[in-house]
């Protein structure tokens, strides 16, 4: 149907007209494209990357490499990165930075690029080890690098840090060389050949007679006439012979020079004399030249007359010539004919046996013929200490010796020192009792006290005994802090005034380090710096034992003294320091008749010894003695020998009157006073048992 037939219908009326339908798209509407050109595209990207470049450019950071070597390569591990000339231009953050150079171990970083306009990283590159290859005239050489031994040439040593390297080479019998070697590294092979020189120069030897063996250092080299090497540094060159005797000496010559030695003798090797004598001992002279004594072996010249003389004291005189072959042995045996004198020995006890020269030959009363010469002549008998006397006879003439034997006691108190001097230089006298006497005082004694009970003692074991009391210098040597203060005002610390203000046990354990120094047995038995018992056996420092005071103080002749001066009072003379009338001050009890000029106590030996030269015992200052206090009454009536005091007990004995005393009852020698503190007027003085 056509177009104007379809507009009729519409505007009819007709009921079988055709109305129009909407038309509806299968698929909805349909649009219609616009198609891009390629020229739009192409312009639209060249905007698009324009703008990146441009962005890049202007936020990306100048970055620069100084690498060390120049040459090395470098990758950047990161986005964006691009190189310009000799910078890279990249956006700040991390970078991992791998750098490479042939010779040189490849290396990675990272590196942190900041907002800096413009930023610098150095790179150092570690060379690779390099590598040496030695040679060496001669080959073999020892090779030592850098003060470690690295072979023998030929070689290569391989890995060898680059840098400078002390190299020394050395050979046998050249000189040693030592070298500066630079390795370049960058796993380079370097050579060198390295030259030693000759240490040694030309030696010419000769002999009469020729053929004779040449060893220098011991080897073998050839016989003479010879040129052979030797060392500058110098060798022992030795030229023998068979039937000859050696030639040696230590010779050098100059590198590269020449030594010539062509008038080498060779003599003959020496005969072989053995000479002995009876008896033995005689003095050989050969051709005038003292040899030595018999039994004795000797090599001489051979083939030439040689004249021997024999000497020996006592004997006569014996000469001999003779002659020895080369290379073959003599044996003389020579009988000495004696020279004598007679020698009578007489000796007492008269059944003695004489040894001569440590043989037995006899006894006492007997003659002996002897050559005439010194001899040892010792005499023995059971029960004495031997004797020996050197003697030398006179011959056609008897001569007499006597020899009085002590008993071995007598031998052994002979040898005994009458004096010792301590540690600190305290002298000591020896005393041998060896007697009885009675100790303590008579009831009928004026101011005699009740603790002087009398007692018979017998003193058998000897001692010494200190001629001074200790003084404050000497004890100080011991206890440099100890202080003996002082008494009204007057000093008692000077040097030589007795040391006081000690306590019994100080004065024990001083007696002790005197011991421990001189090495002997200690006396006093010491725990935790306590006294806890004695060793009455050691003989070791030690204080007096109050028997030993008493004897040394108050027996004279046989008799015991009241007083130090005598029988009455008060004291005469200048007795000894005691509380006088110079010590009123200080005392409230003085003898007022006697004046001693000190105040307080004196330096030790300011007043006259006794009879057994010891000083200050009746005064000055009063002692401690070894003995526990106690009154000891012997009901037995029986003599006490060596005594010791009691057992134990809580004071111990002081003896001796001090200058704080001045009574008649203080002043007798028999006073007897205790304690166990210090005072300051108790000293003491030392004592040791000589056996």
């Amino acid at each position: 149907m056509t177009t104007a037939e379809n507009q009729n219908n519409s505007t009819g009326v007709d009921s079988h007209s055709i109305s129009p339908a909407e038309f509806t798209p299968l698929r909805g509407p349909i649009k219609r494209r616009r198609k891009l050109r390629p020229v739009a595209i192409a312009v639209t990207c060249a905007l698009v990357l324009a703008g990146l470049v441009l962005w890049f450019l202007l936020s990306a950071r100048a970055i620069f490499f100084d690498t060390d070597p120049a040459n090395a390569q470098i990758q950047i591990d990161g986005a964006f990165v691009f190189q310009v000339s000799d910078s890279y231009l990249m956006h700040p953050g991390s970078y991992e930075v791998s750098t490479s150079a042939e010779g040189y171990f490849p290396a990675t970083q990272t590196i942190e690029v900041s907002k800096a306009d413009s930023q610098r990283f150095d790179i150092l590159l570690e060379k690779m080890p390099g590598h040496l290859e030695l040679t060496s005239t001669p080959t073999g050489a020892s090779i030592t690098l850098d003060g470690i031994p690295r072979g023998e040439t030929p070689v290569t040593i391989e890995s060898l840090s680059p840098g400078a390297h002390q190299l020394v080479m050395s050979a046998p019998r050249y000189f040693k060389q030592t070298l500066a070697i630079d390795i370049e590294g960058l796993d380079k092979t370097q050579s060198q050949q390295v030259e030693l020189k000759p240490a040694w120069g030309q030696l010419t030897i000769d002999s009469s007679p020729q053929g004779a063996e040449v060893l220098i250092a011991g080897e073998l080299r050839g016989q003479t006439p010879l040129t052979t090497e030797l060392l500058e540094a110098g060798e022992s060159v030795k030229v023998q012979l068979t039937g000859h005797k050696s030639w040696q000496q230590n010779l050098s010559v100059k590198a590269g020079g020449e030594l010539v030695i062509d008038d080498i003798k060779l003599e003959k090797v020496d005969g072989l004399l053995k000479l002995a004598t009876s008896p033995s001992g005689a003095s050989v002279t050969i051709d005038n030249t003292y040899r030595g004594v018999t039994p004795l072996e000797l090599a001489l010249k051979p083939d030439a007359e040689h004249s021997l003389s024999l000497f020996l004291n006592g004997y006569q005189t014996s000469k001999h010539n003779f002659r020895i072959a080369s290379g073959t042995e003599k044996t003389l045996n020579i009988s000495l004919a004696a020279e004598t004198g007679k020698l009578r020995v007489d000796s007492q006890p008269a059944n003695s046996q004489v040894y001569i020269d440590g043989q037995l030959r006899g006894n006492g009363g007997e003659s002996f013929a002897l050559p005439a010469r010194a001899h040892t002549i010792e005499v023995r008998a059971k029960g004495y200490a031997s004797q020996k006397k050197t003697f030398t006879p006179r011959p056609g003439i008897q001569q007499v010796l006597q020899f009085n034997l002590l008993t071995e006691k007598e031998a052994r108190w002979a040898a005994t020192p009458r004096e010792i001097t301590s540690p600190v230089n305290q002298k000591l006298k020896l005393f041998r009792p060896e007697s009885s006497f009675t100790m303590g005082a008579s009831r009928r004694e004026p101011g005699r006290r009740a603790n002087e009970v009398q007692r018979e003692v017998t003193l058998a074991r000897p001692f010494y005994l200190a001629t001074h009391e200790v003084t404050n210098a000497e004890f100080q040597r011991f206890n440099a802090k100890h202080f003996s203060r002082q008494a009204g005002g007057v000093s008692l610390s000077t040097p030589k005034q007795p040391v006081v203000n000690v306590s019994w046990e100080q004065a024990a354990l001083f007696c002790n380090w005197l011991s421990a120094k001189e090495g002997l047995p200690l006396f006093y038995q010491v725990s935790k710096d306590k006294v806890t018992g004695i060793n009455p056996e050691a003989t070791g420092y030690r204080l007096p034992t109050e028997a030993e005071w008493a004897w040394a103080a108050r027996q004279l002749y046989g008799n015991m003294l009241k007083f130090s001066w005598g029988d009455s009072f008060p004291p005469e003379g200048k007795a000894g320091n005691y509380a006088d009338r110079s010590s009123a001050k200080i005392n409230s009890r003085v003898v007022k008749e006697y004046d001693d000029g000190f105040a307080v106590s004196s330096p030790v030996g300011r007043f006259d010894p006794n009879d057994k030269g010891l000083y200050d015992l009746s005064g000055n200052a009063a002692e401690w003695v070894n003995d526990y206090y106690g009154i000891e009454i012997n009901l037995s009536g029986k003599k006490q020998f060596d005594p010791i005091g009691p057992d134990s007990g809580e004071f111990r004995v002081i003896r001796g009157a001090s200058w704080r005393h001045g009574s008649v009852t203080e002043l007798r020698l028999s006073y007897r006073d205790y304690g166990i503190e210090a005072r300051d007027d108790v000293g003491f003085r030392i004592a040791r048992y000589a056996e």
